[in-house]
């Protein structure tokens, strides 16, 4: 009962935003008036038969439109095929054959203006494809049936489109003996291009390709055998509770920064050009040398709380920010999300990330747990929810790196590295730092952001961690 009526308060708060800032699994549908839907369902089937819909004819209703070929019914949160589209599936079979023969410049040309935005010239996309491609063996691939979703939020960007075309692809690929890391190439040969996604959109009534799959800025990370000297100052804020609730102690008032004041942040941040990334993204750009947008910089949350999913997700939505969520899997429901809840942040675009079973030291695992089943089974049981790849891991009170040995480091070094783990990240030291590298990914710094912290202290934070560690570069 409890459950329910958070639901129902969690719905009514959402009802009030505008309708780009709401998650699309919350959103009411319309009804459609019952005696016109079957009358114009059979006009649309005879113009179907009698020889195709080309174009678009797009109904004053939000409810029900023919796209080139394809009818779609229109549940705002629902997919629903009717017809197929051959004209769809060609874009995408010629997309994914372009990939196959490593022509870039095709795939270029078949972005979406607004996919084309993340590369600051074609070159640029093209230098990324073919570092991180050029000496992979492409062997197969394969795609599951096209659905139309009506709207459609782009997970890399959060913008909502009134519809997209979206499939899985599953991408076999081979590496030379020597180019990736052992648990990367073992990934590789695994399927780890597999359930990528690839979403196209209409262009005057062309079909262009806005998710790109195994091409994507956002597809699975491989791990170069010797990462290069590169690093990059990218501030990673760490959040815990974002809420505007009271607090029951001087703990839970640290680790709550009010709705408020995230707001308050997010638009200063916003208002001086800062443009949140990925952890996907950053390392795009530190072993595929992407270049990323001016001012760049990740938002990170710990633990999983509910209030990730019913006050940071919306704030972010609303500034088209993104953020890496931390979940513990043995931590769901209650105070904590739910797994559909988990779910709906993926779909809306935020990256989730492993932070253990138990919220554990990992470095000096409790009776009952270990540091192998801690960090393995985390990413296991997430990657079995969310069907996707999870690269990234947090450590829990940021041990194994301010009170344990060196050789307790070194053994959760080595799982993380050999159960798949791209990046880590650590939780603040005294000093904060914001410098990245490509050599010392699972010691990635971040920046604390403690609850009742002015804005102005916010600010001077970021400035003065900016311009101390500025000389490490």
């Amino acid at each position: 009962m409890q459950e329910a009526a958070g639901m129902k308060e969690n719905a009514q708060l959402t009802e009030e935003l505008p309708l780009e800032q709401q998650p699309l699994v919350v959103r009411q549908r319309h009804v459609f008036p019952g005696v016109l839907l079957p009358l114009i369902l059979i006009v649309l089937c005879l113009l179907f038969l009698s020889g195709g819909i080309l174009g678009i004819i797009y109904y004053q209703w939000p409810f029900l439109s023919a796209i080139n070929g394809l009818i779609i019914s229109g549940d705002q949160s629902q997919t629903s095929v009717i017809a197929p589209s051959p004209v769809i599936d060609r874009a995408a079979i010629r997309f994914m054959e372009a990939m196959m023969h490593k022509d870039w410049t095709t795939l270029w040309s078949m972005l979406y203006p607004d996919a084309q935005q993340f590369w600051q010239v074609e070159s640029d996309f093209m230098h990324f494809e073919q570092v991180k491609f050029g000496s992979l063996k492409f062997i197969s691939y394969k795609d599951s049936s096209i659905r139309i979703q009506h709207p459609w939020r782009d997970p890399d960007t959060t913008q909502v489109y009134p519809y997209a075309a979206i499939l899985s692809v599953f991408l076999q690929a081979s590496a030379p003996k020597g180019l990736l890391s052992a648990p990367s190439n073992l990934a590789l040969e695994q399927g780890l291009f597999n359930n990528t996604l690839l979403a196209l959109v209409q262009n005057h009534g062309a079909w262009q390709v806005l998710i790109a799959g195994p091409a994507d800025l956002e597809a699975p990370i491989l791990v170069p055998a010797s990462p290069p000297a590169v690093r990059l100052m990218v501030p990673i804020f760490m959040y815990h509770h974002i809420s505007n609730q009271p607090t029951r102690d001087l703990l839970d008032y640290n680790l709550t920064v009010t709705t408020t004041d995230f707001d308050q942040q997010l638009t200063w941040l916003q208002q001086h050009g800062y443009h949140s990334i990925s952890q996907t993204e950053l390392f795009d750009a530190l072993y595929y040398g992407k270049v990323l947008p001016a001012h760049p910089m990740i938002l990170s949350f710990d633990d999983g709380y509910e209030d990730a999913y019913t006050d940071a997700l919306p704030v972010l939505l609303a500034h088209h920010y993104r953020g890496v969520f931390y979940v513990v899997t043995h931590l769901i429901g209650g105070s904590y999300m739910t797994w559909d809840q988990v779910r709906a942040l993926a779909q809306d675009g935020m990256q989730i990330s492993s932070h253990t079973v138990h919220h554990v030291n990992v470095g000096f695992p409790p009776s009952g747990t270990s540091t192998a089943s801690e960090i393995l089974l985390s990413k296991q049981t997430l990657e079995k929810q969310l069907d996707q790849a999870i690269q990234f891991f947090c450590y829990p009170y940021g041990e194994p790196f301010h009170h344990d040995s060196i050789a307790q480091q070194q053994i959760v070094l080595a799982d993380l590295f050999n159960d798949g783990y791209v990046g880590a990240t650590l939780d603040p030291f005294s000093i904060f730092s914001a410098v990245q590298g490509a050599q010392s990914p699972y010691q990635l710094n971040r920046i604390r952001v403690s609850g009742g912290e002015s804005l102005n202290s916010f600010i001077g934070i970021l400035n003065t961690t900016l311009s101390i560690r500025g000389y490490m570069l």
